[in-house]
């Protein structure tokens, strides 16, 4: 009876030498070997944008100016009245009225009836508040992008509200600033409710599209070192990696379209950053942890 339990002891340590012996291969095998991530290959829409910042500009205003040294004897309006062209808007005592030369709001009344005023000082300000443009700031390698006809996406930033415009108009004098020389682009609202002039806007234009696009994510992509594209696709052998070169077309930072070398629902391969043996040890850690 010894006997034979001791034979079962050597079986059982000769067992347990094989499986120490056969982990040891294998984790030196995968040691070697780099784990990989599958990503698919999709169909979609891909679009990316000149990003531009600026002002929301009043181009249709009036500042009304004392005629001279006066007296004020009527005044005829009151702050945020609209008005029309050629409306009264005060009388000095020499009898001289003072009209509005432009349709809008009364802004600002700077005056009031028998106040005292001096030559050229403002009495009132008056701004079309429905006729609101934007003025872009433009660095001079992005002007090309600005064309008059344009279509451009506004948000104002303090209201969050995104309005559809058209550049009107390209200032072609531009004003140097470090190294760099910008240009100012003009954009029509197509609507101004809730915006004044002063306000700090964003704006985008459409820089590219591909709609209907064979598309990967971005961190798939690698370059040579001819700084060619390519991607990791599974080989033949279904184990190993290999490199299939790529053309790309437009990217948004995200995803990139494919062009040449790909097609929808291929899969391709991501270097995860860790070697097999990495991950079977995050494995039996994560079993370990339960």
């Amino acid at each position: 009876m010894k006997k034979k339990r001791k034979w079962i002891k050597w079986v059982i340590l000769a067992i347990l030498a094989l499986v120490v012996v056969l982990w040891l291969l294998l984790m030196g095998s995968a040691s070697k070997e780099i784990a990989y991530t599958e990503m698919p290959v999709t169909v979609g829409d891909v679009e990316t944008y000149y990003n531009f910042d600026g002002l929301v500009h009043a181009p249709h205003t009036q500042t009304l100016v004392s005629p001279a040294a006066d007296t004020v004897a009527a005044v005829y309006v009151q702050q945020n009245q609209q008005v029309k062209a050629g409306d009264r808007i005060l009388k000095l005592k020499d009898g001289e009225v003072v009209k509005a030369d432009v349709g809008g709001e009364v802004t600002s009344l700077n005056v009031a009836k028998d106040d005292a005023v001096t030559a050229g000082q403002a009495l009132c300000q008056i701004i079309d508040m429905d006729r609101l443009e934007i003025r872009l700031n433009v660095d001079e390698y992005d002007v090309g992008a600005v064309t008059p006809g344009t279509q451009a996406e506004v948000t104002v930033l303090a209201t969050e509200t995104t309005y559809t415009g058209t550049v009107t108009a390209l200032d072609k004098n531009g004003t140097a600033s470090g190294d760099l020389s910008y240009y100012t682009a003009t954009v029509a609202l197509s609507e101004t409710q809730g915006v004044y002039p002063g306000m700090q806007v964003s704006a985008k234009v459409l820089r590219g599209q591909a709609l209907g696009a064979v598309l990967v994510k971005m961190d798939a992509l690698s370059f040579d070192d001819y700084n060619q594209p390519y991607v990791l696709v599974r080989a033949a052998n279904g184990k190993d990696a290999e490199q299939r070169s790529v053309r790309v077309g437009v990217s948004d930072g995200i995803y990139a379209e494919i062009t040449e070398g790909l097609s929808a629902g291929e899969t391709v391969l991501k270097r995860s950053g860790m070697t097999m043996a990495d991950m079977m040890e995050q494995m039996r850690n994560a079993r370990g942890g339960m």
